[in-house]
């Protein structure tokens, strides 16, 4: 039987939304869910103010750190569209704070330090 008031588990969102949704699904509560997810979003337009370096894309500072990035936003994806289940929450709660670590601590730092080795260098 049929009941519009619940909804499946297994209903997951489209593969590019699931990063997000994991980040959602991380958080226990709703709202700071939401904040969070809207704040990975957010963060990303954010991202030219917190490194302004032109050249960061052909760093090799940030090659690695790159593929750190690109490999944490498949895991939440991963993570995602994957059934909730209690070590899964704890996976999720860590990937999320490595996107965000990433682009509020990582992504500074690397510009400062490439700042102050293209300072020494000349």
């Amino acid at each position: 039987m049929a009941t519009p008031l619940v909804t499946p588990s297994h209903i997951v969102p489209e593969w590019y939304f699931l990063p997000f949704y994991a980040i959602l699904r991380s958080i226990p509560s709703k709202l700071g869910g939401v904040i969070l997810m809207f704040g990975a979003i957010a963060v990303l337009f954010v991202l030219p103010l917190v490194n302004p370096t032109p050249s960061s894309s052909f760093a090799i500072v940030f090659r690695k750190p790159m593929v750190f990035l690109v490999g944490n936003v498949i895991v939440l994806g991963l993570l995602g569209a994957a059934p909730l289940a209690t070590p899964l929450i704890l996976a999720g709660q860590i990937a999320t704070i490595a996107y965000f670590g990433y682009f509020l601590v990582l992504l500074p730092l690397l510009g400062l330090l490439e700042a102050t080795l293209s300072l020494a260098g000349s």
